[in-house]
């Protein structure tokens, strides 16, 4: 029997931009590396993101990394559409906000 086991998760993780997750990455302050002929980051964490697959594995007890890295995503991508449309994001919680239309 081994002294220690290993177990990694594989979860859904839909993530179409790369730059978007680079910018998700250092909003949270994470180091990682990433192999842009394969598509795959690697963040120091234990977590291993495949964009051409859509898949995440994870580290046993990363997943609330995850779901915050998931939430920053979202929050870039969010951003990016704000500015192409003139909007403006507000935040009023962590998980709430607001989106105004400036003319």
């Amino acid at each position: 029997m081994p002294c220690y086991e290993v177990r990694l998760m594989s979860i859904e993780f839909k993530a179409a931009h790369a730059d978007l997750l680079e910018k998700a990455l250092n909003t949270l302050g994470l180091s990682y590396n990433t192999n842009y002929n394969t598509q795959e980051f690697f963040v120091g964490a234990g977590i291993q993101i495949n964009l051409k697959s859509g898949k995440a594995t994870i580290q046993e007890g990363q997943q609330d990394l995850l779901n915050q890295l998931k939430r920053a995503y979202s929050m870039e991508a969010i951003k990016q559409v704000a500015v192409k449309n003139r909007w403006v994001v507000s935040k009023s919680k962590p998980t709430k906000g607001s989106l105004i239309r400036t003319y």
